[in-house]
Order: structure tokens, then sequence, then C-alpha cells
């Protein structure tokens, strides 16, 4: 799986640093927080030893509660490219630690954070009232990792300059809603990301219905938001095998994309694996 997150690194050494004015800095509505409250940010610790990268145990002030994760720090005071890591659905910042201390490992300060879904799984219920639950859980996933960001700046080793995301399906899903509102990331890398339209959805939904639920879905359709990603340069990486993610889903969130993007096919599933075509 690591290894497929190879470009990603090269895009932020190369320099691509935070956006400008095509993209709104501090957007309003779900995704707007305030920058300056305090992060509150704590170290549990180290979780590995006898390895040159550090891998810690974090957590910080979210706008849901306190936001756990995992730092992993390479030798040296830097300053480094910082990354954050989205993990998929039904997982954790553990189902991507591997990905991110690769990373940690060729020059990069990643925070794998996770998600409130994950924090604290919940039954949601049924109908309207419970998609607008998962919509709010979405929307505070994306101001926590906008937060994430907020983590890396301040640690000493991280260039400001220097920002990237990757994110693994669900995850990915997510970044594609970050890209559209955060100006400070400069490269984005979405592995196994797809999404239907909010069309597609509708069409098995009670016609007296649709208008409401178009509604909530609009407000974290990341074919919507994708398209206001750049500046940033965004890598798609997919499985040529996903039997998770339809195709047209994979193709239909990479055409929605801004540019500059470029799409790579690999003989997997949705998994990733070390095989790089």
């Amino acid at each position: 799986m690591a290894k497929r997150f190879a470009l990603a690194l090269v895009l932020l050494v190369v320099g691509c640093g935070g956006g400008g004015d095509e993209k709104e800095a501090t957007p309003s509505g779900p995704f707007a927080y305030d920058r300056e409250a305090a992060l509150n940010f704590q170290d549990a610790g180290r979780v590995n030893r006898n390895y040159p990268i550090e891998i810690r145990q974090v957590s910080f002030a979210g706008p849901g509660g306190r936001v756990t994760g995992l730092l992993a720090r390479p030798p040296g005071e830097g300053p480094f490219p910082g990354v954050v890591l989205m993990h998929g659905a039904e997982g954790d910042s553990s189902q991507i630690v591997l990905p991110a201390t690769w990373l940690a490992g060729r020059g990069a300060v990643t925070l794998a954070i996770d998600s409130p879904f994950a924090r604290a799984p919940r039954d949601l219920g049924r109908g309207i009232e419970a998609l607008r639950a998962e919509t709010d859980l979405i929307a505070q996933n994306v101001v926590e990792l906008r937060r994430a960001l907020d983590v890396l700046q301040d640690q000493s080793t991280v260039d400001d300059d220097k920002l990237g995301f990757v994110g693994f399906s669900a995850g990915a899903r997510t970044g594609a809603i970050l890209a559209g509102n955060e100006d400070r990331i400069g490269a984005y890398a979405f592995l196994s990301a797809g999404s239907p339209p909010v069309s597609q959805f509708l069409e098995s939904v009670p016609p007296e219905s649709r208008t409401e639920v178009g509604e909530i879905l609009n407000v974290v359709d990341p074919l919507r938001h994708i398209r206001n990603a750049a500046p940033a340069k965004l890598l798609f990486q997919n499985g040529r095998r996903d039997q998770v993610v339809p195709r047209a889903a994979l193709l239909g969130l990479y055409r929605a994309a801004s540019r500059p993007k470029e799409i790579r096919w690999y003989p997997s599933g949705h998994e990733p694996t070390p095989r790089v075509h």
C-alpha cells in the first residue's frame, strides 16, 4: 500500500505551496471554524520503539470534542513537508499508519487522524434525520482535517508552504470536500476514491422527499467541492478490479476535479497493494 503514496510526497518536495486567490481561504457554512481557537494539543507519548521514525499518540481540540490520531516524525530538525492522512470507512488511523510511516521515512511529518465515525460509533437511526446526522459528521470531519493542518503548522519541524493530503476510500471522498474548502494544501493523493452524482442517489428516494434529500446531500457532495480544488495538484490512484467503488464513480470524481490532475490505474482491487503499474 505504501509505495503508491510516492508521487504525493514528490509533489510536496518540489515545492507545491498553498493555494492562491482562486479559493476562498475561510469558507462559510458547515466547514467554517475559528482558526485562532486553542488547539489544546496533547502528546500521549511514543507508541513504537527502536525505530528512527517516531510514532506518537496525539489529540487536539475539534468542533465535536477531542480528535485523536497518530503523528509520525522523521529524524532531524527539518523543516519537512507536512501531510494529513484520512482512513477509510470502518477503520481508524491505524489503518493508514503504514503509509504515514513510509512518508515520514522519506522526510515528511505526517498526521493520521481518527474520523468522528471511528471515535464514537453510533446508531444514526433511519430516514432523513439519520441522513442529516451523517452529513453533520462528514462536515465535522472536514473541519477536523483543517484543524489537523493547524496542528502540523504548529510543529516547529514543518514547512508551512509544503502541506499535502492523502486519503483512502471514504477518507478520500472527505478529502475531495476538503480540497474545495482549504487553501493551504498544495497536493492531494486520493486512493480508491469515487462518488456517484447526487441525482443517481435520488432515483431511489420517494418523489416527495427528493428536494429535501437533495439539499442535504449537496452540502457534502464531493463532485461539487472538488471542482474548486485549484490550484492544488490532484492525484487519483485506483484499482482496475475495485469491487467496492464502481468504476463509473471512480471516473466521475476524477472528471469532476479541477486541474492540474492525474489518474493512475493499478492491477489491484479496492485495497491498494505495493505493486505499481
